[in-house]
């Protein structure tokens, strides 16, 4: 019987016919279970012999185990430290040029504003003093100083560091910098699939040392090497000291948690994401948009999958506290942006191909492959797939909200270089899942991407010092400008404002006195205020400045009057596609701020009032390239005095 069973088993074609289809003959099986039986057998024999060698090969193998983890930790610190050092690069080497400077350098946009915001005083109960005008405002009156939680943050730290502002603005970025980095590296660890370990510091790398939402002009820089006037154009994705910078990390944060959420049963990881969702929400409210799209995505395929239908509940619980902990925050106060007379929805589909772009075709291909990949996990997939989908119909937002109302389109491009960074990363490791991961080719591929994106976060960083050193230099002779006098608390500075982050908004910061015009300070005014209050002072401004209501009527009648409309701080009128929203900008230019410049030109008795209630209106201008005329303030102000420093010049009226 044995000898049968031995040459049943050593045929290659010991099949069974049944029924016209092939089956395995039982005996086989039996044969194999002989055989591995035999052979544990033999292999716990010999695990017995061996056990004195076996043991030192074992803690060899964990003394191995332990040099890769150490050695991973390491180079994740090291990529860190690095991404730290170059984005720490313009500030320090500005610190250098200039000198102990009262000031925090300027590398983004906004910076004035948000300092500004930072520095905002309480006057009483529910009412706050706008830093351009000090003029009483309610404290939730706008949507800037109702999400403002990063600038109450900063205001904290800055007050710690006892208003050394230089330094807690360096140490904030760095932390913000940081923490971004850390989060990143601990969402690719613990939800990458088991490619090569490097391609999460490569991640990192994508994330922090790329602009993806530059990309074209990144490549130009690229190809007119050694030439770093390209770079300049193009800046690290998170200088910006406020915003993207506080509201990423909370993003990647409840990334992380709702795919550990899927993937584990844990009501404290739940707890976390409402956690983070309601800061986000203080802080950038888009950002709580992005999470809504991201766990919506999620949840429907939690709730459809097969071995979840019974699991909705925790699910519909966490929407519905959000809902209620996000309504009753933004119950209180004002959720205005921008003083508009739109209505909410208005849906223009005209407007579609206008927000299409490169940054939302390769957002869209990147996140249908997400969709389609075999690899990923569910629960690693649909939260990436999610935010992918999220992110792309908020940029399209402004076809069903216009701009006027969110500017819905231009903040979610906020969001776009993150979310094709982070899903670039998953679909790179998916893809090397099944190759070797101890392939010499693929560390080769992976080491020389590191060291391009190094290479590129190095001239990023360079050509952003070189950008912004006019700007900068121009900062701090204003500031020495400033510190070479002591102006009396009840004085009126007049300083230019042409542009984001102009010397009005620094005169603002430094001072204690008002300005008489600022740009930025109408996003800390109540609508009603910026026709009473922010229009007047404009008209002052601009006649001042030699301009007229001749001027207004001819952007009025302009083509293409984009650019003056921006100029005149009409932001959302002048970034929307849309030619009925341009032209509720346009309406409220003849509205509000030609009638105001008309009297100013006839001399009206309220301008000339308004800087009686000031003993002494101080005008900062640049001797280079003026702003003001001489003979239109003599028309309303006395001159006394002038003083002179470096390309500036102090000019001291008193009211006629």
């Amino acid at each position: 019987m044995l000898n049968d069973i031995r040459k049943l088993s050593s045929s290659r074609n010991a099949t069974l016919t049944y029924n016209g289809c092939h089956r395995v003959d039982p005996s086989i099986f039996v044969v194999s279970k002989i055989r591995l039986t035999t052979a544990t057998v033999g292999k716990r024999t010999n695990l017995l012999h061996d056990t004195p060698t076996s043991i030192p090969q074992l803690n060899i193998t964990r003394a191995r185990a332990g040099s890769y983890s150490a050695a991973r930790v390491v180079a994740r610190f090291g990529a860190a430290v690095l991404i730290l050092l170059i984005y720490s690069y313009p500030a320090l080497r500005a610190r250098a040029d200039f000198g102990a400077a009262s000031l925090p350098p300027i590398f983004a946009p906004d910076l004035s504003l948000y300092l500004n915001l930072s520095s905002i005083r309480t006057v009483s109960p529910g009412q706050v003093l706008n830093p351009y005008y000090l003029v009483p405002v309610p404290a939730d009156g706008t949507a800037y100083l109702k999400f403002r939680l990063g600038a109450a943050l900063f205001s904290s730290w800055n007050k710690l560091l006892t208003g050394r502002m230089w330094l807690a603005m360096f140490f904030w970025n760095l932390f913000w910098w940081g923490l971004l980095c850390a989060v990143a590296l601990r969402l690719f660890e613990q939800f990458l699939p088991k490619g090569p370990w490097e391609i999460g510091i490569a991640g990192l790398g994508l994330l922090m040392l790329v602009n993806t939402g530059m990309l074209k002009p990144l490549l130009s820089a690229w190809v007119h090497l050694p030439s770093l006037s390209g770079f300049q154009g193009v800046a690290l994705p998170f200088m910006r000291a406020f915003t993207p910078q506080i509201p990423i990390p909370l993003l990647l944060g409840y990334l992380g948690l709702q795919m550990g959420a899927l993937r584990a049963k844990n009501f404290y990881r739940w707890v976390g994401m409402g956690i983070l969702q309601l800061l986000a929400l203080s802080a950038f409210p888009y950002t709580t948009l992005m999470m809504a799209g991201l766990t919506l995505v999620s949840v429907s395929w939690r709730m459809f999958s097969r071995g979840w239908r019974d699991s909705w509940q925790v699910p519909l619980s966490y929407g519905a506290a959000c809902a209620i902990a996000d309504g009753a925050f933004l119950m209180r106060g004002s959720l205005n942006i921008y003083a508009s007379h739109s209505s909410p929805i208005h849906f223009q589909p005209q407007l579609l191909p206008h927000l299409i772009g490169g940054a939302w075709l390769l957002l869209c291909l990147l996140t249908l492959a997400t969709a389609l990949n075999k690899i990923l996990p569910a629960e690693v997939k649909w939260p990436l797939v999610g935010m992918g989908a999220a992110n792309m119909l908020l940029m399209l937002g402004d076809a069903v909200v216009p701009s006027t109302v969110l500017l819905l389109s231009s903040h979610a491009a906020y969001f776009a270089h993150t979310s094709i960074a982070v899903l670039v990363t998953f679909l790179a490791s998916a893809a090397l899942v099944p190759r070797d991961n101890k392939s010499a080719a693929i560390h080769i591929a992976v080491g020389f991407a590191l060291l391009v994106l190094s290479l590129n976060g190095m001239l990023l960083s360079l050509g952003t010092y070189r950008g912004f050193l006019p700007a900068n230099r121009e900062q701090v002779e204003v500031a020495r400008l400033l510190g070479s006098r002591q102006p009396a608390d009840a004085d009126l500075f007049i300083a230019r404002s042409r542009s984001v982050d102009d010397a009005c908004g620094w005169v603002a910061l430094l001072g204690k006195q008002p300005v008489l015009f600022c740009s930025d300070a109408e996003v800390m005014l109540t609508p009603q205020q910026n026709r009473d209050i922010h229009r007047f002072r404009q008209a002052l401004y601009l006649y001042f400045s030699g301009k007229d209501s001749g001027y207004l009527q001819g952007i009025v009648n302009n083509p293409n009057p984009a650019g003056p409309m921006y100029q005149l701080g009409f932001w959302a009128e002048a970034s929307s596609l849309s030619g009925e929203e341009r032209n509720e900008g346009l309406r409220g230019i003849q509205a509000d701020l030609m009638p105001a410049l008309k009297r100013v030109e006839n001399h009206d008795a309220a301008a000339t009032a308004f800087f009686r209630q000031f003993p002494r209106i101080i005008v900062m201008d640049d001797l280079s390239d003026p702003t003001f005329s001489p003979a239109r303030l003599s028309a309303f102000l006395k001159l006394e005095k002038e003083q002179h420093l470096d390309n500036w010049v102090l000019l001291s009226y008193i009211p006629e």
